[in-house]
C-alpha cells in the first residue's frame, strides 16, 4: 500500500465519523486523495462553477505556514466554514486536511445570495453549535496526526530498504576503488542532506584526516585534528558511535570551523579492530540540523564492515609480500652463484636491499683490508653517503669488526631518517655494514629479517667464489656483440620483469617472434631460464662503471 493509499484510507474513515466532506492536499494545493463525503456545497465550494476544475485553497496564500493545530477558515462564501489541519511529518507540516463545509449556528440565519444553488445547498448544511465545531477540530487533529505517523513510518520503511540495498550493495561491490574511498562516498549515499565524510587516523604526529568526500571536506585532507575532539578527549565514547548536534557552536569542533565549516549536525563512528581503536569517521551536514537515527547503527555496521575487508586487505598484501621476498631472496641466491664475483655481489646486495626492504634509499660501507669502501643506491647522493660512512665510523670506531661478526641489527636515526644497520663479516680484511633506510618503524622486524637473510646469502657467495677460486663473471663486451640490437631490447625488457605480451606490445612485435629472440639469447648468453638473468640486469646497468669496487 502507498502513502496516498494510506491517506485515503483514514480520510474516508474520519469524513465518515465527522460527517464533513474532506481532501488531503500537498504544500501547494494540490490533492493527493479523492474527495470523501462530497456534499452539493462542497462541491460548489471546491469547484467554484469552473466546470470541473478544481481549485483546492493554497496553504501559502491562507497563511497557516508554521501552524501546529487545526484552524478555522472561510470557505469561499460568506458564513461558511472549513477546518485546515497540517499533517506534521517529522515536525514539518508537509501536507493538510481540507474538512468542509459547515456553517455555524449563530451565522446561518445571516447567509444570503442571489444566486439559487447557493442558497438551496447552505438551507441544507447542518449548523454547529459553537461546542461541535470545537469538537470535530479536535477529531481533524486526531485524523492529521494518524496521518503524519503513517507516512513517517512509510518513509522510514521505505529509508530501512534503501539503506539495507546500500549495505547489499557494499558487500557485494568487489571494485578495485581504494577502499575508505568508497566507504566514504557509500555513507554520503546513505542521506541526501549529508554533505562531507572524512576518515581520521593515527599518525606518528597525531590524529590526522586521511581521507575525504565531499567539497568542503576536501580542505582538511592532510589537517591534524585538535585534542578536543569528543573522541579524544572522551575515551568513553571511543567504542561506539557518537550523534551530535549544533556543532558549529560546540568549541569542541572549532576544528571545522577554522576552515570554513559550520556543521550542524554529525555522527563519528569508531573503526574498531581487536578492542581497539584504529581511525574514525565522520559524516555531517551544514544544511540538516538532525540525521535520520537509523543512520547511527547502519552507518556503524557498515563503517565496520569496510573497515575490516581494510584489514584484509592489508593481510591478503603483507602475504603477498612475504611471499614475494621469499621468492627473491631465492632469485639472488641463484643470481650471485651465477657472478661469483665480490664486487657484483656487493652491488647486488645492496640493489636487492633497496627491493626487499621498500624503503627510498640503501648504503654499504664495506671495509677491504681497512680501506672503507661505499656503494650505494637510491635517493641517497655520493656526498651524503660519503658523510655516512663517517658517521658508521664515529658510531662503531674500532669495533665495527667484532659487532660485524655478531651481526646484530640496530635501528638508528641519521637524520630525519630512519635506518636498519646490518653489520656482516666475510673473513679477515673483509666486513661492513648495510644500511637501509625503512619508510615505516612497525616494519622494522619484518625488515630485519629479510635483510639478515639477505646479508647471510651475499656473504655465503663471496665466501664461496673464494673456495672455488673461480671468480667469473659475464664478459658484457662479448654479450653486445654477440646480440643483435633487436635482442638487446628484449633482454633489457627480461630482466624489468615483462612478460612475452608485454615484451611484444612495447616492441611492436609477434609473441611468437619474442619466444624466438629468448630461445636466441639463452643459447649466446649460455643460460637456462630468466632468473639466471638477473645476474645481467646488475652487470648491464652498470658497463658505464670502469675497474673494481673491492681493492680500489
Amino acid at each position: 500500500m502507498t502513502i496516498n493509499d494510506l491517506l485515503q484510507y483514514v480520510q474516508d474513515a474520519y469524513a465518515a465519523l465527522t460527517g464533513l466532506s474532506m481532501i488531503i492536499v500537498d504544500y501547494d494545493g494540490n490533492p493527493v486523495t479523492k474527495v470523501s463525503n462530497m456534499t452539493e456545497l462542497a462541491e460548489l465550494v471546491l469547484f467554484v462553477e469552473k466546470k470541473g476544475v478544481a481549485s483546492f485553497f493554497c496553504p501559502r496564500e491562507l497563511a497557516i505556514d508554521g501552524r501546529q493545530r487545526p484552524t478555522v477558515v472561510p470557505a469561499g462564501h460568506f458564513g461558511l466554514k472549513s477546518i485546515i489541519a497540517p499533517v506534521l511529518v517529522d515536525g514539518r507540516a508537509e501536507y493538510w486536511v481540507w474538512a468542509g463545509v459547515f456553517v455555524e449556528e449563530e451565522t446561518k440565519e445571516l447567509i444570503g445570495d442571489n444566486a439559487q444553488k447557493w442558497t438551496a445547498a447552505i438551507k441544507q448544511a447542518d449548523a454547529l453549535p459553537v461546542g461541535a465545531v470545537e469538537a470535530k477540530l479536535n477529531e481533524i487533529e486526531k485524523m492529521a496526526a494518524i496521518c503524519g505517523e503513517l507516512i513517517s513510518s512509510e518513509r522510514r520503511k521505505q529509508k530501512y530498504h534503501e539503506y539495507g540495498q546500500l549495505l547489499k550493495t557494499a558487500v557485494t561491490d568487489h571494485s578495485a576503488v581504494n577502499r575508505m574511498d568508497k566507504l566514504l562516498h557509500e555513507l554520503r549515499k546513505m542521506d541526501e542532506c549529508l554533505d562531507m565524510a572524512l576518515y581520521i587516523e593515527k599518525r606518528q604526529q597525531g590524529w590526522v584526516v586521511a581521507a575525504t568526500n565531499g567539497e568542503k571536506a576536501a580542505r582538511l585532507y592532510g589537517k591534524m585534528i585538535d585534542e578536543l575532539f569528543p573522541p579524544l578527549s572522551f575515551p568513553e565514547m571511543s567504542l561506539c558511535p557518537s550523534y551530535f548536534q549544533n556543532v558549529a557552536l560546540d568549541p569542541r569542533f572549532s576544528f571545522f570551523v577554522r576552515h570554513g565549516i559550520r556543521p550542524k549536525a554529525m555522527i563519528i563512528y569508531p573503526a574498531i579492530y581487536e578492542q581497539k581503536v584504529e581511525g574514525w569517521v565522520i559524516v555531517g551536514s551544514e544544511t540538516a540540523s538532525s540525521l535520520p537515527a537509523a543512520m547511527k547503527p547502519l552507518g556503524a555496521a557498515l563503517v565496520q564492515y569496510e573497515h575490516l575487508l581494510v584489514k584484509c586487505a592489508a593481510a591478503d598484501m603483507k602475504m603477498n609480500r612475504h611471499f614475494m621476498r621469499l621468492t627473491m631472496l631465492m632469485e639472488i641466491g641463484r643470481a650471485m652463484h651465477v657472478v661469483q664475483n665480490d664486487e657484483e655481489i656487493v652491488r647486488m646486495m645492496t640493489q636487492f636491499a633497496l627491493e626487499l626492504a621498500y624503503g627510498d634509499f640503501v648504503c654499504t660501507i664495506l671495509y677491504v683490508n681497512g680501506k672503507a669502501v661505499t656503494v650505494h643506491e637510491g635517493a641517497i647522493s655520493a656526498e651524503m653517503a660519503s658523510c655516512y660512512q663517517e658517521d658508521v665510523l664515529r658510531h662503531y670506531g674500532r669495533s665495527i669488526k667484532q659487532v660485524a661478526k655478531s651481526q646484530v641489527p640496530s635501528l638508528r636515526q641519521v637524520g630525519d631518517k630512519t635506518v636498519m644497520e646490518v653489520p656482516f663479516f666475510v673473513r679477515d680484511g673483509y666486513y661492513g655494514v648495510l644500511a637501509v633506510h625503512l619508510k615505516e618503524t612497525d616494519e622494522a622486524k619484518e625488515a630485519e629479517v629479510y635483510m639478515t637473510a639477505l646479508v647471510a646469502v651475499g656473504v655465503m657467495m663471496m665466501n664461496s667464489a673464494v673456495q672455488d677460486g673461480s671468480g667469473q663473471t659475464v664478459n658484457v663486451q662479448m654479450l653486445s656483440e654477440q646480440l643483435t640490437s633487436r635482442e638487446m631490447d628484449v633482454l633489457e625488457l627480461l630482466v624489468q620483469g615483462c612478460s612475452n605480451r608485454e615484451i611484444s606490445e612495447r616492441l611492436f612485435i609477434s609473441v611468437h617472434t619474442v619466444k624466438n629472440h629468448i630461445t636466441n639469447i639463452f643459447q649466446k648468453i649460455g643460460v637456462n631460464d630468466r632468473s639466471q638473468l638477473i645476474a645481467l640486469v646488475y652487470q648491464l646497468s652498470h658497463r658505464r662503471h670502469e675497474g673494481s669496487i673491492i681493492g680500489r
